[in-house]
């Protein structure tokens, strides 16, 4: 017998305190996910700072930093979070900035990193939050910062770096800076500063300069152990929690509006569901084909109470649409393909 996959959900509420993610999964392809991990535990400024790289999938254990084709590590634009959309997490005013220094090339570094005339940070934005909270952004493209938010001309620093990222440093200090919103976008993710390799660095501090712990109101999170992990695999809602202090996949939401998957493959389709479930999205319509082999979905923002089954036969639909009824509910997308049917009621 045919197992009957459930998908019930009614969105609820976030926290007011919670911020966005920088990275949203409209920016990513159906195969890849954000990949992080500890950054530095011990209890430092930084301590629960993340840095975001993009991996793709080739296989379960198989998760690649380049894009596909390319193999020299060298060249920036190769790897795959080059060039990604970084938003504000929260909204709030610009207090510090830099936004020409040169790049390093994949795994090696600028040598003004070293002598301090470039900082750590690289090309990057403080941003003070309504709650008084500062996150740094880092680790921009060269120029790729608008003026309009860091209006700063120079390449190297006159001076000296401070010895760790801080936002008072002279040359960076931003006065009457520009209001940012939440999920606008800042920049997009490079190399610049003391970065490894292009990826985006974010952490949040007060006004002491001590570590606040980064809470997120939407986005899901697997186990990343020995380099593996499936994209259908359970993946655990954050719902106002931190990124956990482990190596970790990270599939962000995608942005509230409207949204069509299709030819998402039946044993992908639960994961799909729950993922614009926690983005704050509903179904609109759901179809599929041969007997559920795949399915075609198209979304919208969630409003009101709704249920939605799909994988079921057509005895169940019939049973589940009498009770939907009795509750309240009208059935607004049905489809049949072969033995098996998806619906959606809403109220």
């Amino acid at each position: 017998m045919r197992t009957i996959i459930v998908a019930v959900a009614i969105a609820g509420a976030t926290s007011a305190a919670a911020l966005q993610m920088p990275m949203h999964a409209e920016d990513l392809a159906p195969n890849e996910r954000i990949v992080t991990a500890v950054h530095a535990p011990g209890g430092g400024p930084q301590t629960g700072a993340k840095d975001l790289r993009i991996l793709r999938r080739v296989d379960d254990n198989d998760w690649r930093v380049l894009k596909d084709g390319k193999t020299d590590d060298a060249v920036n634009a190769n790897y795959l979070v080059y060039g990604r959309p970084v938003y504000a997490m929260a909204g709030g005013t610009v207090i510090g900035c830099w936004r020409n220094a040169p790049e390093g090339a994949g795994h090696v570094k600028r040598p003004e990193v070293a002598t301090g005339k470039i900082y750590l940070q690289g090309n990057h934005l403080w941003i003070k939050q309504a709650d008084g909270r500062i996150a740094l952004y880092a680790h921009a493209i060269t120029g790729d910062i608008p003026s309009s938010l860091c209006a700063k001309t120079g390449v190297l620093l006159t001076g000296k770096a401070a010895g760790g990222p801080v936002w008072t440093d002279p040359e960076a200090v931003v006065t009457g800076g520009a209001t940012v919103v939440t999920g606008q976008l800042l920049y997009h993710a490079g190399n610049s500063g003391n970065s490894s390799e292009p990826h985006l660095h974010v952490h949040t501090v007060d006004g002491t300069n001590t570590w606040k712990p980064m809470t997120f109101d939407r986005g899901q999170t697997e186990p990343f152990t020995s380099n593996t992990a499936s994209l259908t695999a359970p993946w655990t809602r954050l719902k106002g929690s931190a990124l956990p202090m482990a190596g970790i996949l990270v599939w962000p939401p995608h942005s509230v509006g409207n949204w069509t998957y299709n030819g998402i493959q039946g044993a992908a389709y639960q994961s799909l569901f729950d993922h614009f479930v926690d983005s704050g999205e509903m179904p609109d319509t759901v179809s599929c084909k041969n007997n559920g082999a795949t399915y075609n979905s198209t979304w919208i923002p969630t409003k009101g109470s709704w249920v939605s089954h799909h994988g079921m036969s057509i005895p169940d639909h019939a049973l589940k649409n009498a009770t939907m009824i009795t509750q309240g509910y009208k059935e607004t997308s049905v489809y049949t393909c072969g033995s098996v049917m998806a619906a959606v009621w809403r109220k």
